[in-house]
């Protein structure tokens, strides 16, 4: 067979175009850090791509919307506690406005000052974000709350703005203003007036109908002319007070206790001639402890101190309780009924006790010390009513039996506007109730306060599956679309030694001439 020189070269020809093109494919790979780089290089892995980059895409805008919602969310609970803030204020203002200090004039002053608060309150719900008011429901271009006739007026709606964060999931990013003017009920049962007896233990803070003792110093003399101060500074009982006076530096000459009646301090000499008792400094301590008087006969029987209901307080020394065992009561809420029992395992002592004895037994009912301090209250969303237990009247002496009073549906404004006008028109009678209506647009807030706070604890949840999808996504993306850079770099390596060995055996060959065959 005769080999022709065309026939001798053309094999070491593919060799090195085969091997250029491998080495050129691997070195455009090296540098993209790619696998292929037009959809004709693997079609199946293109289309992998492509789907991944789309899902990828998806999640971004899903990770946006979270981010959005989370400000969103942000946005209403700061603002829920500021309204929250200004309920307290009202609050406050209420309870000080209705004590017996309070004038016509003071009333008058403070209800300027509930207005400002009015507008206020409109404000922070009238708050934008995005452009968008966050309390007008679905209508987000209209000023939710707005002053009609004297009156504030919600104009938008009870729906709520939802952005979607998964595919099928979405998340509740306002809260419609309709939420506010109707703010739930609730049921109520109050007890009968509940008025401690002063002791030892008594707390200063609990005297005077809760305003307390303010610290300070005052100087008793006694009738043999002794002097001593005494400091209240650091004193949190009765009897850090009567300890003082009764260990004085220098001694005097008297005894200081609690009256028999457990309504007042009493000081007694232990001698002849009268005793003085005058505050020092400007102070008010010793009138606070109604002791700041002269004796008439050697005997100081200091002003009531009228101290208000604790948790702490021993229902011993509650003058309504006094001879009367506790056996138990019985409630009706819900469909079912519960018995409380004040004796076993072991007798209520305080009203701590009693209050942890009924909420134990009985579910959804709350038990604690009413607003004024002077008694227990039973409160409730649903219904329920109390009765006596067995041939016990425990409920009867304790005031609870029968039907739980319905308080509200409130409203944020209404109650608001109803404490202004109470302090317009000198009403303190009607603080009570208002008072009553405050706390349950307070509950009723805090309880959508709660509910923005489990909105954004699904914020966070959803924005950590997001990013965990996005790693994942990333990484298959990755496994399909980019080269394993060391891998590559080893076989470029190889194919510049074979492109290298292919051009030189083909220059061997073309070297070739008649020479090499004479």
């Amino acid at each position: 067979m005769r080999i022709t020189f065309r026939m001798l070269s053309r094999g070491p020809l593919r060799n090195i175009f085969n091997s250029l093109e491998r080495l050129t494919e691997l070195q455009v790979q090296a540098g993209s850090n790619k696998r292929f780089q037009v959809p004709s290089d693997d079609p199946v892995s293109v289309m992998k791509v492509m789907g991944y980059k789309a899902l990828l895409k998806q999640n971004e805008n899903f990770a946006n919307n979270v981010v959005d919602a989370g400000m969103y969310i942000d946005t209403i609970d700061s603002t829920l506690r500021s309204v929250k803030d200004l309920l307290d204020s009202a609050k406050a203002i209420a309870l000080e406005q209705r004590s017996a200090t309070a004038t016509a004039e003071t009333r008058r002053v403070a209800s300027i000052e509930i207005k400002g608060m009015i507008s206020d309150v409109k404000d922070l719900l009238n708050i934008k974000f995005n452009g968008k008011y966050i309390f007008g429901g679905h209508r987000t271009q209209i000023e939710p709350f707005q002053e009609i006739g004297g009156a504030i007026r919600y104009q938008g709606d009870e729906g709520s703005v939802k952005f979607r964060v998964g595919p099928r999931r979405r998340i509740d990013v306002t809260i419609p203003g309709s939420r506010f003017l109707s703010m739930g009920e609730e049921y109520v049962d109050n007890s009968i007036t509940m008025s401690p007896d002063v002791t030892s233990d008594t707390l200063l803070s609990d005297l005077n109908n809760g305003d307390g003792v303010r610290a300070g110093r005052f100087q008793i003399t006694d009738g043999d002319g002794n002097t001593a101060v005494i400091d209240t500074t650091g004193a949190t009982t009765v009897r850090d007070v009567l300890d003082r006076i009764n260990h004085s530096v220098p001694p005097l000459n008297l005894i200081a206790g609690v009256t028999s009646s457990g309504d007042a301090i009493a000081i007694q000499s232990m001698g002849s001639g009268e005793i003085t008792v005058t505050d020092l400094d400007g102070g008010s301590a010793a009138a606070d402890l109604g002791i700041a008087k002269t004796s008439s006969g050697g005997l100081i029987v200091g002003d009531q101190l009228n101290p208000v209901l604790s948790e702490n307080t021993k229902l011993m020394n509650v003058d309504s309780l006094k001879g009367i065992i506790l056996h138990g009561i019985n409630v009706n809420i819900n469909g079912g009924s519960y018995h409380v029992d004040f004796i076993n395992p072991s007798y209520v002592q305080t009203v701590k006790d009693m209050l942890d004895r009924i909420m134990e037994a009985v579910p959804g009912l709350n038990a604690q010390i009413n607003e004024t301090r002077d008694g227990i209250v039973l409160s409730s969303e649903i219904p329920f009513s109390v009765g006596d237990s067995g041939s016990w009247s425990t409920a009867t002496d304790l005031g609870l039996d029968g039907e739980a009073i319905s308080h509200g549906p409130y409203s944020l404004f209404g109650t608001l506007e109803s404490l202004e006008n109470a302090l317009v028109s000198n009403d303190p009678e009607a603080l009570d109730d208002i008072i009553g209506e405050i706390d349950g647009v307070a509950k009723h807030l805090l309880e959508i306060v709660a509910e923005v706070g489990a909105r954004g604890k699904e914020v966070e949840i959803v924005t950590n599956r997001l990013e965990d999808d996005r790693t994942k996504l990333q990484r298959n993306l990755s496994s399909i679309e980019e080269i394993d850079l060391s891998d590559v770099l080893t076989r470029l390596s190889q194919a510049q030694v074979v492109y290298q060995a292919a051009l030189k055996t083909a220059s061997q060959i073309y070297q070739l001439s008649l020479l090499n065959f004479s």
